[in-house]
């Protein structure tokens, strides 16, 4: 009676985490239809800003080929912000919390003039992001006025 039973269990037990994963991959992929975004998997960044907010090096690298680096464009960085957000990259950049990430994209062509410096301070005072504070202070040490600059949320 037991290895009857053994005999109907086992390939249910086998089969069930694949039918599972199948089924919350496909659930996933109706939800990008639905909401535009993902349940499980990493949205594809649709500008380079978003690329960048999201922390996605290659497609910051590939993307930066044929993208203007100092045009805003929507940002969805769903870890980082509430809703989408018309960004620079490098402000983009800044939220995703990596100094790394301001460094590539100052590198594939963002300008960083004393007014984008600014806002970039600021937006990093605002998340109280030590890492990319420090590496911004290393490039402006001056005092900082924050006032009238919009802060993405």
């Amino acid at each position: 009676m037991n290895s009857r039973r053994f005999q109907i269990l086992l390939p249910v037990a086998i089969a069930l985490p694949g039918i599972v994963v199948a089924l919350v991959t496909g659930l996933s992929g109706v939800s990008v239809f639905v909401t535009d975004r993902p349940l499980i998997l990493a949205p594809v960044p649709r500008t380079v800003a978003e690329a960048a907010g999201n922390r996605d090096v290659a497609d910051v690298v590939v993307m930066s080929a044929w993208s203007d680096m100092n045009l805003p464009a929507p940002a969805r960085i769903p870890l980082r912000l509430h809703e989408p957000a018309m960004l620079t990259p490098l402000e983009a950049a800044v939220v995703s919390e990596r100094a790394y990430m301001v460094r590539l994209v100052g590198d594939r062509g963002a300008r960083l003039d004393p007014a984008m410096l600014r806002t970039l301070r600021c937006i990093a005072q605002a998340r109280k992001d030590r890492g990319t504070i420090a590496y911004l202070a290393g490039l402006d040490s001056g005092p900082l006025n924050c006032e009238g600059v919009a802060i993405p949320y």
